[in-house]
C-alpha cells in the first residue's frame, strides 16, 4: 500500500477547531494549562482520518501498543510509521470526539507538545466548556479512565456517530482492568477485523489488551457509595476522589 502523503497533507490543511454548539471552546482551559500556553489553532478535527487506510494500523501502533498492526492491515510498516509521524507534528494536535452517555463528550487528543507529548482522554461534561482528564498516556501518567465493562457499554451505545468497533478501539488504550474476562480477546479480535485487518488479528488483540500495563500496571476496581473507583494509584477515579467527580465519570461511561 503506497503512503498517500498528498492525502494526509490535504487532511491536515482542513483544520477544524472543535467547538460546542454555542461556539464556546471546550478545550480552552486545557490548552491554557501548558507553559507556554497553546493556541487553539493547533487543534485539528481528525474524525475523517478514521476512513484512511493507514489510520487504524497507525493508531493501534501508537497509542494502541500493537506492533503487529501494520502486518495485520497488509500495510508497509514504513508507511505506517510515516503516517504516525504526521499525526504527531508539534504544530497540529488531532482531536477525535465521541459522544458519551447523558450528553457528555470525550475528546481523544494527540498532545503534541514539544517535550511532553502523549495522548489525553478528556471528558467534557454536558452543558460545560471544561475538560477533565480521564486518562493521560505518556508524559504524566493518569489512568485508567474506565474498566472493561464500562468500555463495552460505552462502545455499544446506540445512535452514535462512530461504529461499535471504532469506538471500542479508540477507547481501548484508556482502560485498565485486572479482571478482563476471557471473552474480551474475541471481542477485540472482531473489532480489529471490522476496521479492516485481514491478518494476525489475534496477535493484535492480544497486544492491545496487554498494552495498558505500560502505563499503570494492574488495575483493580471497587466501589465507594455505589460508584466505581479504581484502586490503582494513578487514576483520577481513585477512592479519595470527590463523589461529584466519581458520579460524573460513572454517568459518562455507564449511562
Amino acid at each position: 500500500m503506497p503512503f498517500r502523503i498528498n492525502d494526509i497533507v490535504a487532511i491536515r490543511a482542513s483544520v477544524i477547531t472543535p467547538v460546542c454548539e454555542d461556539g464556546r471552546m471546550p478545550l480552552r482551559g486545557y490548552l491554557d494549562g501548558f507553559q507556554p500556553s497553546v493556541d487553539a489553532s493547533v487543534l485539528v478535527d481528525a474524525t475523517s482520518w478514521l476512513d484512511d487506510p493507514l489510520f487504524w494500523p497507525a493508531f493501534l501502533l501508537a497509542p494502541g501498543g500493537s506492533f503487529a498492526a501494520a502486518v495485520a492491515f497488509d500495510a508497509d510498516p514504513a508507511d505506517v510509521e510515516a503516517y504516525a509521524e504526521e499525526m504527531h507534528q508539534h504544530d497540529s494536535w488531532p482531536v477525535i470526539s465521541l459522544d458519551l452517555a447523558r450528553g457528555h463528550r470525550l475528546h481523544i487528543l494527540f498532545r503534541n507538545f514539544d517535550g511532553d507529548s502523549g495522548w489525553d482522554y478528556l471528558v467534557q461534561p454536558t452543558g460545560s466548556d471544561t475538560a477533565i482528564t480521564a486518562a493521560a498516556l505518556d508524559g504524566g501518567f493518569h489512568g485508567p479512565a474506565l474498566s472493561w465493562s464500562e468500555l463495552v457499554k460505552t462502545a455499544s451505545r446506540p445512535n452514535v456517530k462512530h461504529g461499535q468497533a471504532e469506538r471500542l478501539l479508540l477507547l481501548l488504550p484508556a482502560i485498565g482492568d485486572s479482571g478482563i474476562p476471557p471473552e474480551a480477546h474475541g471481542v477485540v479480535t472482531s473489532a480489529v477485523t471490522a476496521v479492516g485487518a485481514t491478518h494476525r488479528q489475534d496477535d493484535v488483540a492480544r497486544e492491545l489488551l496487554n498494552a495498558s500495563h505500560r502505563f499503570w500496571g494492574e488495575s483493580d476496581w471497587g466501589e465507594r457509595h455505589g460508584l466505581p473507583v479504581c484502586l490503582g494509584g494513578y487514576s483520577p477515579r481513585h477512592s479519595e476522589a470527590s463523589l461529584d467527580r466519581l458520579a460524573l465519570m460513572a454517568e459518562a461511561f455507564g449511562g
